[in-house]
């Protein structure tokens, strides 16, 4: 009777780690959230995003990402804003080195499923003339 007791609870204890292993892997998979990066198509970790799809005047490259997580992703890279001055056709693009929070994960539909993406995006720019720039973007889904 006590080999038998054992068998169990050495069984028992199997599935509880089994399980305990597979159930992070399984919420990951079904929990990824990605952003437009280039407006066209859903990305994880990327290193470009346009933040304005309808002229390119705001975007960002060399992207890094410091954590990337369901519901917030951080990370640095290079913007470049258009000034628009006198016109946005005419504008000068001004490269700065920032910091990039998103947040706010929404589902997106897509021809395959669904996948959350974020929609928002704080940005924290640090100019040599004019100091600290935040900006807010509002990120939507590829189109």
């Amino acid at each position: 009777m006590v080999g038998g007791m054992k068998r169990a609870v050495i069984l028992a204890a199997t599935l509880l780690v089994a399980s305990s292993l597979m159930a992070p892997g399984i919420a990951s998979a079904q929990g990824r959230t990605y952003v437009s990066g280039n407006c066209t198509r859903f990305a994880i970790r990327p290193g470009q995003i346009v933040f304005t799809c309808a002229d390119g005047g705001f975007y960002m490259t060399q992207g890094e990402w410091t954590t990337w997580h369901r519901h917030r992703a951080v990370g640095s890279a290079l913007f470049h804003r258009n000034d628009c001055t006198p016109s946005c056709a005419g504008g000068t693009f001004h490269t700065m080195r920032g910091r990039i929070v998103l947040y706010r994960s929404e589902p997106c539909p897509d021809t395959r499923r669904d996948r959350r993406v974020f929609t928002r995006a704080t940005i924290l720019l640090d100019g040599p003339l004019l100091g600290r720039l935040r900006y807010r973007a509002q990120l939507q889904c590829p189109i």
